[in-house]
């Protein structure tokens, strides 16, 4: 597929050149984009399934325990297309002495450019975001079914090319008050330029759905700054 980065880009153009009869020689450049096809309805079915992540840990210095906290988070399937939204669920039990100040969902891209085997360059940056609140000492709190809506995005990997690798994740992240540390929950998932079809093959066309109208070649809106792994 055509991709432009920080590093490096695929691009595809034609050339053309007019030579007269004097000698005199035109040429001229198109750049045309090339969307390499990845159908989520012939990739594993497993990608169709909600999955799951579940931790639990104690809150505190080392010696100090204040408790424990245990977080499941659940995303409705595994492959997605732009212009879809991520559904997610959590359930976290604060059976700690310490606030919780937020809980966060991150959808991030990582993009990694390789050379003779080896990562020369690689970036991690937020494209979308939810947040809540806080969550006190002995609490429990929920997300139910919230949504995380993709923007116009390249698709997972670039098949064809070997040096350039795209990945998407949701990270759960939990950021307790104090000096303790956040607690991530890392859910990769697949981003697809086909959506899933019905067994009648017509679209499951769910709440919240916008398929974009615009090709996520050139992004100009992208937040550059860059996700903390």
């Amino acid at each position: 597929s055509t991709f432009l980065g920080k590093h490096g880009w695929v691009q595809y153009f034609c050339k053309a050149a007019l030579k007269e009869p004097s000698g005199l020689t035109h040429k001229n450049q198109q750049v045309f984009i090339v969307m390499s096809p990845i159908d989520l309805n012939l990739e594993p079915n497993l990608l169709t399934q909600p999955f799951h992540c579940e931790v639990e840990e104690s809150l505190g210095m080392a010696c100090f325990s204040s408790g424990r906290l245990s977080c499941r988070v659940r995303l409705d399937k595994g492959g997605y297309v732009p212009g879809e939204s991520i559904c997610i669920f959590a359930s976290i039990e604060n059976n700690t002495r310490t606030t919780i100040r937020k809980t966060r969902a991150v959808l991030t891209e990582t993009i990694q450019y390789t050379a003779k085997n080896k990562v020369v360059q690689a970036e991690t940056r937020e494209l979308a975001f939810l947040e809540k609140g806080r969550i006190e000492a002995g609490t429990t709190d929920q997300w139910r079914n919230e949504m995380l809506y993709i923007p116009p995005i390249p698709p997972t990997n670039l098949r064809g090319c070997h040096l350039i690798r795209i990945q998407y994740d949701v990270y759960f992240i939990i950021s307790p008050k104090g000096p303790g540390k956040e607690i991530r929950l890392q859910l990769p998932i697949m981003m697809a330029t086909y959506p899933i079809r019905n067994s009648d093959g017509t679209l499951q066309r769910k709440k919240g759905t916008h398929y974009p109208t615009v090709l996520p070649v050139f992004r100009p809106w992208l937040n550059t700054d860059k996700f903390k792994t």
